[in-house]
């Protein structure tokens, strides 16, 4: 790790389920910056950005249940994105915060969406990174036969072996390993980032925090023109950081475009296009930045205009 690296609080917030782990980056009193990660991530997936972003903001990211070091939900049925919903109204309320700018990457796009038409007027502008893949995945849950198959056959025909804890032993240069090879980050990138997603198993091994039954999360179940409904009325200002490779494919490729396309029609909505795959934020953390900085910057005064950059 750099030596000039920012420095990162971390504590929890109590849920009725267990502990939602939390991690923040600078001074409190500054302007707060919610940062929300995306499908088996944790908090520790924007280090790389926050470390590009200015030291005027209160940049505060947390761990989603079953991820990184927080406390997963009970055994039970499958969860959805919507459960997550009430995971960032229970961070928000306890932060206190009336007003805050939201940055997402991939499923928290969409979980982001739904706590803003939910909730309207807290979030003051959102940063959407890479959300074709979130939308790509609203898709596929949302045909029938897929969504029987991969979220409700599978889960209910071996419910026990999902619900159960994550039982593998790794090394760290395994864990390192795994998570360079599926993720097409650096090994130097990996070894920063994987650390919050392991526990200690004795004599230098570890085992995944991630809840087997977190790899089953549902999208909403709504309508695509529900979905539409929801990601652009009530919303602010948009920045729509795409990656320059896309990882989707077939229909889902397709439905997505169209969506990030509406999300486009919102006033002040900007589309950026950064070279790297889906965890760009990771990869090409500067290329990203030097587009956050110029929306967080902006007080939206006429000066910019709908669509792409």
């Amino acid at each position: 790790m750099r030596k000039n690296m920012k420095t990162m609080k971390e504590w929890t917030v109590d849920a009725k389920w267990g502990k939602i782990a939390m991690v923040s980056w600078g001074d409190p009193s500054n302007p707060p910056v919610l940062l929300v990660h995306g499908y088996m991530d944790s908090a520790a997936t924007f280090i790389f950005l926050v470390e590009q972003l200015p030291d005027d903001y209160y940049y505060v990211a947390f761990d989603l249940p079953g991820h990184g070091q927080s406390d997963p939900f009970p055994g039970g049925a499958v969860v959805s994105l919507l459960h997550m919903v009430e995971v960032v109204r229970l961070v928000v309320d306890y932060m206190r915060w009336e007003k805050f700018v939201y940055i997402s990457h991939s499923m928290a796009v969409i979980i982001g969406m739904f706590y803003n038409h939910s909730f309207p007027g807290y979030i003051t502008k959102m940063v959407l990174i890479d959300p074709a893949p979130s939308f790509f995945m609203h898709h596929l849950h949302n045909t029938p036969r897929f969504a029987y198959e991969y979220l409700f056959e599978l889960y209910y025909s071996f419910f026990e072996r999902w619900n159960a804890a994550n039982t593998k032993i790794l090394t760290m240069e395994e864990a390192v390993n795994l998570s360079h090879r599926t993720r097409t980050i650096t090994e130097e990138q990996a070894r920063i980032i994987i650390p919050r997603s392991l526990i200690p198993a004795g004599e230098e091994k570890f085992t995944l925090t991630l809840v087997p039954k977190m790899k089953r999360i549902a999208s909403a179940d709504v309508s695509p023109e529900t979905l539409i409904t929801i990601l652009t009325q009530k919303t602010p200002p948009l920045l729509i950081v795409e990656a320059s490779i896309n990882i989707c494919a077939g229909p889902g490729k397709d439905f997505a475009a169209k969506i990030i396309q509406k999300c486009l029609t919102v006033r002040h909505s900007l589309s950026v296009t950064v070279e790297g795959s889906h965890d760009v934020h990771i990869t090409n953390p500067d290329g990203v930045a030097v587009h956050v900085v110029k929306f967080l910057k902006s007080d939206f005064d006429g000066r910019l205009v709908r669509g792409k950059l």
